[in-house]
């Protein structure tokens, strides 16, 4: 029995799949492998398997992590191989890494990179936006929606250009369980503070996570 670290991603044809379907799909593709699961112990055994950050539905990915238990001789390339021979098609493995140890915790992520889409009449002004000391726009939490100065999550804001009524910015921010900024909570930000920015439509993909600036393998 192995832990085994997998970097995993989805495209357009699949991003409208939930996490919990998702998941069923993963068990599924495991089953028709050559591959077995670790399971737990107890009186309800489960696969061993843990998802870092569930990507939000409508997003697509090309840097999700899992730490999963799987019982097998098989080398990296190889299981991430198996695997991909038995997903559908929008979700591919692009790495599998037997743990040697605990050297990868993915409870340690705490930023994420992103491209982002806008679709609107006019581009929003990032470097008027950045200036600014404090963004305080209306966020979700676990005890409801209430008013969150995002300024300090917000690491990175890059215009990346203006085409076709399509603005595309790259982001980095906070990600993780201390605090999780979505880039459609940044978009809101934009159309409160910048003038003349209404957006319309916004396609997200996630393109990296870090750990303290470090991407995870």
């Amino acid at each position: 029995m192995s832990k085994f670290i997998l970097k995993y991603g989805r495209d357009e044809r699949v991003k409208f799949i939930s996490h919990l379907d998702f998941v069923r799909c993963f068990h599924r593709a495991i089953r028709r492998s050559k591959l077995n699961f670790e399971f737990s112990q107890g009186f309800n055994p489960h696969p061993v398997m843990t998802i870092a950050q569930p990507l939000p539905v409508g997003v697509t990915s090309e840097c999700d992590y899992m730490k999963v238990g799987l019982v097998t001789g098989l080398d990296n390339d190889q299981v991430r191989d198996e695997i991909n021979r038995c997903l559908p098609p929008g979700f591919r493995i692009y790495a599998a890494y037997r743990l040697k140890a605990k050297e990868i915790d993915l409870t340690k992520i705490n930023r994420a990179e992103y491209i982002v889409e806008i679709e609107c009449e006019a581009p929003g002004d990032i470097n008027a936006l950045m200036e600014r000391s404090e963004l305080t726009v209306p966020k979700k939490t676990k005890k409801g929606i209430s008013d969150s100065d995002i300024r300090p999550h917000i690491f990175e804001a890059e215009d990346m250009g203006f085409k076709d009524g399509i603005q595309t910015i790259g982001l980095e921010v906070s990600c993780g369980s201390s605090y999780n900024l979505k880039p459609e909570t940044v978009v809101a930000a934009m159309e409160k503070y910048c003038e003349g920015f209404v957006p319309s439509f916004t396609a997200v993909h996630r393109k990296r996570m870090l750990i303290d600036g470090n991407e995870v393998m």
